[in-house]
């Protein structure tokens, strides 16, 4: 992700301009899954689940066409103004993909803990249904004891 970033920063329109009559401000960029794929090497796949993760953190919005798409680089003020000192570029960066690993680290965590609470319901459960057949199974031999001692005539 990290790579597929730096790529959209490195191509971003630093000024606004057009193309084909179109109006690219600042920190836009167009191009297509096509175009990002033989640039950075990264499967078409991988570039979608790159794309969405930085539009769900916000750090891009993107307006798709059937031809192109326009991404825009949130905050791209932030990042421009950075370029001339690359250690607070990385830092920034690694900050964000960070940011984004410990989130999913947490999503995971959460399916972890709800797995493990899922499995100790359903040992509950089926403590408790043995319990109910154990419990059942007595009251039945309780049942024909008394129902034979009845017909025995010791009642």
């Amino acid at each position: 992700m990290f790579h597929l970033f730096h790529h959209l920063l490195y191509i971003a329109s630093h000024k606004d301009s057009r193309w084909k009559g179109i109006e690219i401000k600042r920190g836009q960029a167009i191009t297509g899954l096509n175009a990002l794929r033989k640039n950075t090497g990264i499967s078409v796949r991988s570039l979608r689940t790159c794309l969405n993760r930085l539009k769900s953190t916000s750090e891009v919005t993107i307006k798709t066409t059937n031809r192109y798409s326009i991404i825009t680089i949130c905050n791209y003020d932030k990042y421009n103004s950075l370029i001339g000192d690359t250690d607070t570029v990385n830092d920034t960066l690694a900050d964000t993909q960070t940011t984004n690993k410990r989130q999913t680290n947490d999503n995971i965590q959460e399916l972890r803990e709800d797995k493990k609470v899922e499995k100790l319901r359903m040992k509950k459960a089926e403590i408790l249904k043995k319990q109910i057949e154990e419990d059942n199974l007595i009251r039945e031999k309780e049942t024909e004891m008394f129902i034979e001692n009845l017909l025995s005539g010791k009642y």
